[in-house]
């Protein structure tokens, strides 16, 4: 494996004891995807970033950084296609969950290989479930309990989770929407649940395709009468659902053509940062070099040659 593993910039492994994210869970992450050395949708990463920080009034730190260390980590990898996770922990305290206003934020960038994924997906019910909370949702928050908890007793590929009124909210690692008669549906998130890049990017493409989408409290009964469902994150993109339970779903026309538009979306180099690493940059000086000795042993016999 190919994993690149950097902490305030730094390759290393080890993080001090006393960082609140190993003492309390106390820092946001992201997921990004790289392909072909561009990160894809990082706007949409970022912005959630600055939200979570502003939320648990962590310190935050500027976008330059963060793309400066991410990319010095490809580089490292040695890869083209990747996942990378950045960490942002608010810093080292000592034991108490009071801590200084001054505390200094721990950066940790991981690059790792593309996994393999399904084309589609078959859905369980999770046993555990979300805890409303509106300070905590929408954001990326390290603490989760909740999907640990959910995925431990997972028996197929993913499984919906519920939140104490047996709402639908999302699956363990992305968001879920429904598709009726044409329209798209997905959960509310005011009071739980991971505002998702990828949730976001079906709300800008419906809006693009003339598709009706709307938020709302959705029931396990309404998402199994649903036609189609699919689920988004941002490692997978969106993705059919082929079963849930017992309960098939065949037709997948409109997700599908949210998928084309997706793949579409993606290769607009709007929505993505080129990643400008040591290594493209290697790769430069030494074409440069042969150009000038190429240049070089030419003049140079010229000169014999007369």
């Amino acid at each position: 494996m190919n994993s690149a593993l950097l902490i305030n910039g730094k390759k290393q492994t080890k993080l001090n004891v006393l960082n609140r994210l190993v003492q309390f869970g106390d820092g946001l992450f992201e997921t990004c995807l790289i392909e072909d050395t561009r990160l894809l949708f990082w706007s949409k990463h970022f912005s959630r970033l600055q939200k979570g920080c502003d939320k648990l009034k962590i310190h935050q730190v500027s976008e330059a950084i963060w793309l400066k260390e991410i990319a010095k980590a490809l580089g490292i990898s040695k890869l083209d296609q990747a996942v990378v996770k950045i960490i942002l922990s608010r810093g080292e305290s000592t034991r108490g969950y009071g801590y200084e206003k001054n505390i200094k934020p721990t950066r940790i960038v991981i690059v790792s290989p593309m996994p393999d994924l399904p084309w589609q997906y078959e859905l369980g019910v999770c046993s555990s479930g979300y805890v409303s909370n509106q300070l905590l949702s929408e954001i990326k928050h390290c603490n989760r309990l909740e999907q640990i908890l959910a995925r431990s007793e997972l028996q197929v590929q993913e499984c919906i989770m519920l939140d104490e009124n047996s709402q639908v909210i999302s699956v363990t690692q992305g968001n879920i929407f429904a598709i009726r008669n044409q329209v798209i549906f997905t959960p509310s998130l005011t009071d739980c649940g991971i505002e998702g890049t990828r949730r976001s990017v079906v709300f800008d493409l419906a809006q693009a395709l003339g598709l009706q989408l709307e938020t709302c409290s959705l029931s396990l009964t309404e998402l199994l009468e649903a036609d189609e469902v699919f689920i988004t994150n941002s490692v997978m993109g969106i993705k059919p659902v082929a079963k849930i339970n017992q309960q098939l779903f065949s037709h997948h026309q409109v997700t599908n053509q949210l998928i084309s538009a997706f793949a579409r979306s993606k290769n607009n180099h709007s929505s993505s940062v080129l990643l400008k690493s040591k290594r493209s940059y290697l790769k430069l000086i030494v074409v440069f070099v042969a150009i000038f000795l190429l240049f070089w042993m030419y003049w140079a016999n010229n000169l014999g040659v007369y």
